[in-house]
């Protein structure tokens, strides 16, 4: 510093002679030159070092700072990380090599800090959990945080626990670390384990109860409460023993997965000593168990009386807790509280029963008496209306057996007339026996075509026979059915008009089925309308809420349609005549199978007139609804016969009938 004026003095003269190279300048404004300038310079360098100096205390302030605030947030970090409740792990990601832990870490496993430094992850992990640990390490690192429940960890001392572990990747540019959260599950797991357990145990002790109180048979209890204890426990035998005062020895009521050889063994120790299991025993059972490693004695008793034994049976040697053993002592007394309650129950019940035989319990019973003489009226009442219903079945049947016989009649007269005319008369022309043959023929044929339906109607009651289903259009299949019945439209002067029939698309069903359906409407239009009359076939798609808004006519012809339509869409076809109608309380029974209306002399087989029924409308109803569909009529000014098919299959068919 002392020689910075100096250096500068000497600076300046070098500069002025050389300068004098070039200019002459006088001594004295020589001199004067060489100490101004050498001023100007130590004035510049002092400032330039003072510049510098401030700059670099700056430096230092903020450096300081910066230390301090590092220093600060280092001890924070370490405070977190020792004072956290939980234990804290930090490894680098790419060596799994363990570089941080807190204080909660080391103590949890026992090392010191030193020992955990030259440690990888794996050496904490139980040696079956490697695997799982190579795919939590990818886990990691592709998601950037992981979970792992129930890993079996290792301590110093060699002890195992269960741990859980929240991970998370941190990225400090030059390497990614893991930060482990780490927590001690095995009290956790011990303790769900004891609570699963106690609740299992008053499970079973509750259900003993509740299955008494529901009036469970016995010996239903007392199986289902050894399996219970069988699946608690483990066991992969039992029996349960009962003394009674009918018999000498136990009795065997229950046994389950034992070898008759070993219920013998069972029985006679059982007998030969009953005192030996007034208390929860275990007996290795040895070579005498063939196979079989324990033999578990649970006393069943009541009141200090031994009433029975449960036994439990293992493998292999079995020990249980001193919780266990009291919980076996307790459903013990809880299975010979029961059995000597129902014990007490069944002689309360005789001797009950020997009471209601005097006059005092009749007096006191009167109340009794009262209510059961208001259910034997309602039974009465119930038979009387089941009696009236057998009436009402009976007549049906007859009326039915009278339809049959005359609609049999007919052609059986036919065939019986042309066979005796043949047998008597004989034929003079070959034309004359071809009539009275062709007349046997029809009356054969039409007796067939009877019997056919009759058997029809069994196949669809006993729902026999499944569909054959294939595309259908409605219009279609009725162009087809109106060819066939175009010389009865025309024998009547009859028309009929399709509506609306083109836009309706194909549905699933049995062909052969729906053409019998619509064949029987459109012949019952035919047989209902005046001649002349005009027949009218439309059809729609209808949804839910369509026929919810109709539910009060479908539920009287059918009550459970509604409740398993769904939310499908249906093909809603209404045949429509222009005949007389058919009256209200009558609408319901013209689909019933013994169901006839009108006297049988007005029946197809008679006069054309307005009444009459055969079995096809019963025909129509069975086909209908064997495709999951509902069929009703509507009367008023003639009669609309409407029946719904399901565009979507449905799962499960309904009865028939």
């Amino acid at each position: 510093m002392h020689l910075a004026p100096l250096l500068l003095i000497v600076a300046c003269e070098l500069l002025l002679l050389l300068i004098e190279q070039f200019t002459l300048l006088p001594g004295r404004l020589h001199f004067a030159v060489s100490i101004s300038l050498a001023a100007v310079l130590l004035c510049f360098v002092a400032l330039f070092k003072q510049r510098q100096e401030t700059v670099v205390d700056g430096l230092r302030r903020e450096i300081g700072e910066m230390q301090q605030e590092a220093d600060k947030r280092a001890r924070r970090y370490k405070s977190l990380l020792e004072g956290a409740g939980n234990a804290i792990f930090i490894f680098n990601v790419e060596t799994a090599v363990l570089e941080e832990e807190n204080r909660l870490g080391r103590e949890l496993f026992g090392f010191t800090k030193k020992e955990l430094s030259a440690m990888l992850v794996r050496d904490l992990l139980d040696p079956s959990e490697h695997e799982r640990f190579r795919t939590f390490l990818y886990q990691l690192v592709r998601q950037g945080e992981a979970d792992w429940d129930e890993v079996r960890l290792i301590r110093k001392d060699g002890s195992p626990f269960l741990g859980e572990i929240n991970a998370r990747v941190i990225d400090l540019g030059d390497e990614q670390v893991a930060h482990c959260l780490l927590r001690d599950i095995t009290y956790k797991r011990r303790t769900e384990q004891e609570i699963w357990q106690r609740n299992r145990e008053l499970s079973i002790l509750n259900n003993m109860l509740t299955s008494m109180n529901q009036g469970t048979d016995l010996k239903t209890v007392q199986e289902a409460t050894l399996l219970e204890l069988m699946e608690l426990f483990q066991a992969e035998g039992g029996t349960l023993h009962l003394s009674t005062p009918e018999a000498a020895a136990p009795t065997l009521y229950v046994s389950r997965q034992a070898s008759p050889d070993l219920e013998r063994v069972i029985r006679e120790s059982v007998a030969g000593d009953p005192d030996g299991f007034r208390e929860v025993c275990v007996v290795p059972l040895g070579d005498t168990g063939a196979g079989w490693g324990s033999l578990t004695s649970i006393p069943i008793s009541s009141q200090e009386h031994l009433i029975g034994v449960i036994h439990l049976i293992h493998r292999e040697p079995h020990s249980y807790a001193p919780e266990e053993l009291r919980f076996l002592e307790s459903a013990g007394k809880q299975m010979g509280n029961i059995i000597e309650q129902i014990r007490l129950f069944a002689e309360l019940k005789w001797k009950s029963e020997e009471l209601l035989r005097s006059h005092r319990l009749l007096e006191k019973s009167s109340h009794s008496l009262s209510v059961s003489e208001s259910k034997l009226k309602q039974n009465l009442a119930l038979v009387e209306q089941a009696h009236l219903e057998q009436v009402r079945l009976d007549r049906m049947k007859n009326q039915f057996l009278g339809m049959v016989s005359h609609e049999f009649n007919t052609p059986l007269t036919s065939i019986i007339s042309g066979v005796d005319h043949l047998l008597q008369q004989g034929w003079s022309s070959q034309e004359e026996a071809c009539q009275v043959l062709e007349m046997v023929r029809d009356g054969g044929l039409r007796l067939k075509a009877l019997v056919a339906d009759l058997l029809k109607l069994i196949r669809l009651e006993a729902r026999r026979g499944g569909l054959e289903t294939s595309a259908i259009h409605l219009r279609m299949l009725l162009e087809n059915l109106l060819d066939q019945l175009q010389p009865l439209f025309e024998e009547r002067g009859q028309a009929v008009t399709l509506r609306d029939l083109d836009h309706l698309p194909f549905f699933q069903g049995d062909c052969g089925y729906l053409e019998r359906v619509f064949y029987e409407l459109l012949l019952n239009a035919i047989r209902f309308s005046p001649e002349g009359g005009e027949i009218v076939v439309n059809g729609r798609v209808v949804e839910q809420q369509d026929l919810l808004e109709r539910s009060h006519t479908l539920k009287r012809f059918n009550p459970d349609f509604l409740r398993r339509c769904g939310e499908r869409c249906y093909l809603e076809v209404e045949v429509r005549d222009c005949g007389i109608g058919i009256p209200l309380h009558e609408q319901q029974g013209i689909f019933e199978i013994f169901y006839e209306v009108g006297d049988i002399r007005h029946h197809s087989s008679g006069t054309r007139q307005g009444k009459g029924a055969g079995l096809g409308l019963a025909i129509v109803k069975g086909m209908v609804e064997a495709h999951g569909g509902m069929v009703w009529v509507e009367s008023s000014s003639g009669s609309s016969f409407f029946l719904v098919l399901p565009l979507e299959q449905e799962a499960i068919q309904p009865a028939l009938f």
